[in-house]
Order: structure tokens, then C-alpha cells, then sequence
């Protein structure tokens, strides 16, 4: 395929080495077909997902408001509003179907969600901020030319392999415990990691995105000096927003929970699922070692594509219905001109650029 955009093909590379980032780590996992042609021919749809672009709002407000020290930013929902007006400037509106089918509008969900957010958690004064929407880049040292107990720096031997980057939401610490987490944003349909759902934490416990915060975001957040050698740090905390537009019924509060009424004034039986959930994952230095070596494990297969291993696909009921590249990938598929449909429905793009990080992570 002749690519006839933009700059020439790159595969992530700064300051001479290879870089890797989550979503590339995912999209390769998911499907090395979409991995191709995302980060390997550097092109994305034209218009991002609804929910990629809602997260990037929601994240962009949150990080306003989580400024470092204890006190607060700007509200989130004003932060939000801005942003998604300005947003549609250059793009269409969007929005997503509720747990009742009733289509909600994104600019007003946001604002709403963030609204009962702030209701919900106030100032949130138990914790402080350390450090909020922080890049990293770190130096990660090929296996086999330097011996792990020793710091590779102080190695002849030691061969720089690629660089791993991306951006920690945030570093907290919990006032009354003086416990240190890593929080992680997350925006979503449905709450999970609650007593109802007990099974979700064991997906948390090995999600990459947060295996990648807890080690190599750490590592480069101590080499900025932002945080000490020696910090200890208790985990993940995954602070979980539902898009869910909040209750309107009347309420009253027993034993500290928000309880909906009937129009009578009794308590309603039906109450609404959580809107919000934040749920602690507690990590040691073996899942560490474990997340870095999956690491090190998904760039050598990567870089083997790279150098011309086979391009694999992976179509089945989890992969393909949301896949960005699905129409390009059913002409390819069929023997179709595949080409045309990449070339009408995609734009070029630096997968590595500082903004794609922060916006994309």
C-alpha cells in the first residue's frame, strides 16, 4: 500500500531507540492486523471513538481538579464543558445509550456525571495530591546484556532496547493511613469490582495499563525526582465513573447512602447501580516484576513483526465488533479494494507525539 501522507513511516522511535506504550502493547494483543495498521502504517480513523474521546474529557477534567497539594482545581464539570465545546469546534457531537436504551447527549452526560461526582466525593480532603497527568519515559535495558541485580548504568555490557512511555493519571496519598496509590481513572457502563461483582478485581490485578503505572511509571516519576527512592506504595486505586446521568427522584440519606423514594416517601426498591466505585488493588514486588516482564515479552513479539514475522489476525465476538479497522479488514478479507476504504476513512498520525500519549493512554 502506498502510504502518500504525511511524514515517512516511523515504528516509535525518539533519541534512537524503539519507544512502547500501552495501547500499542493492546492493539497488538487484540489484533496485529489493526496493530499494523495503527501504529506500524500509522494511520487511525478520522473521527476517534465516542468512549476514547469521552474518556479524554473526563481525564482532562479530573486532572484540573487533582492538582498537586490538598486543595482543589477548577470543578470538573466546568472543565468538561469547555472542553467538549471546544472539542466540537473540529468534531460531530456523540453520545451514548444509558442501561435503559435512552440516548444521552455527551456534552450534557459529562457535565451531569461530573456534577454528582463532586457531589459524591466533595473535595475529597482525606487525600493528597503528589503528582497528576504525569509523563514518564523510561530506559528499558535488553535481558541479556546486563545482570538485574546491578543498575545498568554501572554496566559495560548493559544495551538500551526501547523506551517505555506514558502518563501516570495521578500519585495520592491517604491522609489518615499515609498509604501511597496510584489512582486510575476509568470511565465505564457499568461498576464493577463491587460486593455484587467480586470477580472483577482478578482482571485488575493483571491489566497492563496498571501493571505499567506501578512499575515503569513509578521508576520514571523517582528519576524526575518527583517521587523518593525509597517511596512505598500500597497499589492501584481504579476510581471507577459510571455514564450515567444521576437520579432525580427525591432521596434521603440512611447510614450514610443515598437512598431514592417513592412518590408516597417511602423507599424505593429499585435504587440506581453505583455511579461511582473506586477499588483498591493491593501489589508486591513479584506482580511488578511479573507486569515488566510481560512487558519485555510484548516488545520482542512486537519487534518481530517489525522485522517481517507474519501479520496475524484475530477475529471472533471480542475483537471485531468494536474495532476501528473493521470495515478496511472485511474488504481485505474478501479480496477487495481494501486500500480505497483505508485511504477515505483514515488520516495520518504520530502514534509517539507527546499529545497522542497524553490523549491516548
Amino acid at each position: 500500500m502506498k502510504r502518500g501522507r504525511g511524514r515517512p513511516k516511523g515504528s516509535g522511535v525518539r533519541s534512537g531507540l524503539p519507544q512502547l506504550r500501552n495501547s500499542e502493547r493492546g492493539a497488538f494483543k487484540r489484533c496485529q492486523f489493526l496493530w499494523h495498521l495503527t501504529f506500524q502504517k500509522e494511520l487511525r480513523p478520522i473521527t476517534a471513538a465516542p468512549a476514547l474521546r469521552f474518556g479524554t474529557l473526563v481525564h482532562a477534567a479530573l486532572a484540573k481538579y487533582y492538582k498537586v497539594g490538598r486543595e482543589r482545581g477548577p470543578r470538573p464539570h466546568v472543565t468538561f464543558e469547555r472542553l467538549y465545546n471546544k472539542e466540537l469546534k473540529e468534531q460531530t457531537r456523540y453520545g451514548f445509550r444509558d442501561e435503559d436504551g435512552t440516548w444521552e447527549e455527551a456534552g450534557e452526560l459529562g457535565v451531569l456525571m461530573l456534577e454528582n461526582y463532586l457531589e459524591h466525593y466533595g473535595t475529597d480532603d482525606e487525600w493528597e495530591v503528589l503528582a497528576t497527568e504525569q509523563p514518564f519515559r523510561v530506559t528499558v535495558y535488553h535481558p541479556d546484556s546486563y545482570d538485574p541485580n546491578h543498575p545498568p548504568e554501572a554496566q559495560a555490557t548493559a544495551k538500551p532496547w526501547f523506551e517505555m512511555v506514558g502518563i501516570v493519571d495521578g500519585v495520592w496519598r491517604h491522609r489518615p493511613t499515609r498509604k501511597v496509590w496510584i489512582p486510575d481513572h476509568k470511565t465505564t457502563s457499568g461498576i464493577g469490582g463491587t460486593t455484587q461483582h467480586p470477580e472483577v478485581p482478578k482482571w485488575l490485578l493483571m491489566d497492563d495499563q496498571a501493571g505499567t503505572y506501578w512499575s515503569f511509571g513509578v521508576l520514571g516519576l523517582i528519576a524526575q525526582g518527583i517521587l523518593k527512592k525509597d517511596v512505598k506504595i500500597s497499589g492501584m486505586l481504579f476510581n471507577f465513573l459510571r455514564k450515567a446521568k444521576p437520579d432525580e427522584r427525591p432521596y434521603k440519606i440512611v447510614n450514610k447512602q443515598k437512598l431514592h423514594l417513592n412518590k408516597d416517601g417511602t423507599i424505593s426498591k429499585r435504587q440506581p447501580p453505583p455511579y461511582f466505585y473506586r477499588q483498591p488493588i493491593y501489589r508486591d514486588e513479584y506482580d511488578r516484576q511479573m507486569s515488566m516482564q510481560r512487558t519485555l515479552d510484548d516488545f520482542a513479539a512486537i519487534e518481530a513483526a517489525r522485522k517481517g514475522a507474519p501479520i496475524l489476525k484475530s477475529p471472533g465476538m471480542f475483537t471485531c465488533p468494536m474495532c476501528p479497522v473493521r470495515d478496511v479488514c472485511e474488504l481485505h478479507e474478501t479480496g477487495s479494494d481494501w486500500e480505497s476504504m483505508l485511504q477515505m476513512t483514515t488520516k495520518q498520525w504520530d502514534p509517539y507525539a507527546d499529545h497522542e500519549i497524553r490523549e491516548g493512554r
